[in-house]
């Protein structure tokens, strides 16, 4: 919550936890009252898997595959838009890959920064507990990398250089 890129004014995805996800509810209040323009990210194409954040403001409803999206008429915002996207994952490498799900939404809604030399876009962190951490080799070209990973001992700067 000291990041730069969480201060006054910056754009910010963050997700509601749905299966055991850890929980966002301190952090999206944090943001609230540091006045930082808060996302949430919507399924806005199953077929092609393509994920697009809404603005968290107003009611919330039930969007594609349970998870809770803003209700109302909220335009969709492309990650390359956002300042910092907090991410959930399932474990993480050593070196910052992220296993998730298993459908490729966040690795698609960020493939962009795998193109970039100088501007690479949203800051990525992963929201996990420690024992999510895991030494197994399992990414693959296209999975998403973290920038930093967040868990209940502080921290880490994951490796540079790939997406």
């Amino acid at each position: 919550m000291r990041m730069p890129r969480f201060a006054a004014g910056a754009k910010v995805a963050v997700y509601l936890p749905i299966d055991h996800e850890t929980d966002t509810r301190l952090l999206i209040t944090a943001a609230r009252r540091r006045r930082v323009r808060q996302y949430l990210p919507a399924v806005v194409d199953r077929r092609h898997r393509r994920l697009r954040f809404l603005a968290l403001a107003g009611r919330m409803r039930t969007g594609a595959y349970g998870i809770p999206i803003p209700g109302g008429a909220a335009r969709a915002v492309d990650a390359r838009w956002l300042n910092l996207i907090v991410v959930p994952l399932v474990g993480v490498g050593a070196d910052g890959a992220r296993l998730g799900m298993g459908a490729g939404f966040y690795d698609r809604a960020v493939a962009f920064r795998g193109r970039r030399h100088r501007w690479r876009g949203p800051l990525l962190i992963g929201l996990a507990f420690e024992c999510q951490r895991t030494a197994v080799e399992f990414a693959q070209a296209h999975d998403l990398r973290l920038d930093m990973l967040a868990t209940e001992h502080g921290l880490t700067h994951c490796m540079r250089g790939r997406q």
